[in-house]
């Protein structure tokens, strides 16, 4: 489903990436060297389709919410510093509860003027306990001001939990999701992925509902 847009991005030249990322498909984990995600080249287009899919919808690193076994997961480009990505994540919430068969990944991506420490707290929080994320999150969306340091741990207090150090394999997460949005040609947060469309900023709830309707026909 995903191959009509995965596709033509493949065609668009290759753009700059981080010197190695960390591809991760399902049970395990393996570096990858950039250039394995970023370069296209006529012959790999199965291969590359696979690793860009791959790391979309079958990443479990990134934090997913909504249901287990989804009919459909939307992927969500997103940054808890980004006005804009706070008021889709309101729809994007509301959504899911409308629709308990969807579930939404997300894929977070300060940009170089935004803090990286919500994130990086909020992957450290789902790779080491998951069942604390949503609330987190949800705390770190809806905080209006600056997200400092003593911020962050008292969200993750709210969450009621403890984080005492980031994990290392965050950087790698983070890293990975800035290449895919290279390759998918996205510029800025928020972004959401629906089957083969691609939602650009914050839309309108109805926007999204349309989409859902779409890749679910297209299924």
């Amino acid at each position: 489903m995903l191959k009509a847009l995965i596709v033509p991005m493949m065609l668009l030249p290759a753009l700059p990436a981080p010197a190695q990322i960390v591809s991760i498909a399902p049970g395990h984990i393996h570096r990858v060297p950039a250039p394995e995600l970023v370069a296209y080249t006529p012959e790999r287009v199965p291969e590359t389709e696979a690793l860009i899919r791959s790391n979309l919808l079958d990443d479990p690193h990134s934090p997913r919410l909504g249901a287990l076994q989804p009919a459909l997961t939307l992927v969500c480009f997103t940054d808890y510093s980004c006005k804009a990505c706070k008021c889709l994540d309101e729809k994007l919430h509301r959504l899911l509860a409308q629709h308990p068969q969807l579930a939404v990944t997300y894929k977070f991506s300060p940009s170089m003027f935004q803090p990286l420490n919500p994130s990086r707290m909020a992957l450290t929080l789902w790779e080491q306990q998951p069942s604390k994320f949503e609330a987190l999150h949800r705390y770190l969306m809806r905080y209006q001001g600056l997200l400092d340091d003593y911020s962050i741990r008292n969200a993750v207090r709210s969450a009621g939990s403890t984080i005492y150090q980031i994990s290392p394999d965050v950087t790698h997460t983070l890293a990975l999701n800035k290449a895919l949005m290279k390759k998918l040609n996205i510029t800025h947060t928020p972004a959401t992925l629906i089957g083969d469309t691609v939602l650009t900023g914050d839309v309108p709830f109805s926007e999204l509902e349309e989409a859902v309707k779409r890749a679910q026909t297209e299924t």
